[in-house]
């Protein structure tokens, strides 16, 4: 008996993972897309505000070197 709940459980699991993997996959790619476009808002951002402090007259340190 303990045969066949094993089976049926693995049939189950395989099932799922048939049934939601690609809906899971679009999920995930979509959740990447949108984490890779937020990240690379914020690096313009960042580059635009630093950008704009290094060319404002007057901010320089004298003897700093970059």
């Amino acid at each position: 008996m303990k045969d066949v709940a094993d089976l049926a459980l693995a049939l189950s699991v395989v099932t799922a993972l048939r049934v939601f993997g690609p809906g899971a996959r679009t999920l995930i790619r979509r959740l990447l897309g949108a984490s890779v476009r937020i990240g690379a808002e914020s690096l313009a951002e960042q580059r635009t505000a630093y950008l704009a402090t290094d060319a404002a007259p007057g901010t320089e340190e004298k003897g700093s070197r970059r």
